[in-house]
């Protein structure tokens, strides 16, 4: 008789990509907003490739949790799998605002 635990930790492998993603996402916003407000240009190519590389870690965490089947592992997934597409949409949100050129007067 296998294991359930054996089962799960690939499950749990992927949700925890997921919580760092998020995690490494919410970490580059806050980067991105730092370096706005001090109007650093090399902080705020730093943290562009910050948001860039959170987006790339966002999209495989939201692969690996796909890979589970809704019906079996649908509770365990979907609010992580939510929050990674929240996190997906802040990313684009502060990609966008870092390429808006402000208005100098």
């Amino acid at each position: 008789m296998t294991d359930t635990r054996q089962h799960q930790q690939p499950l749990q492998h992927a949700i925890d990509a997921a919580d760092n993603a998020i995690l490494q996402a919410q970490d580059a916003e806050h980067q991105l907003q730092r370096a706005l407000k001090q109007a650093d240009p090399q902080r705020i190519q730093s943290a562009q490739a910050a948001l860039a590389q959170a987006q790339h870690n966002v999209q495989e965490a939201q692969e690996q949790l796909k890979s589970f089947p809704a019906d079996e592992f649908g509770t365990q997934t979907a609010q992580t799998a939510q929050q990674l597409t929240q996190a997906a949409q802040d990313l684009t949100a502060s990609e966008a605002k870092s390429h808006m050129p402000k208005q100098i007067r």
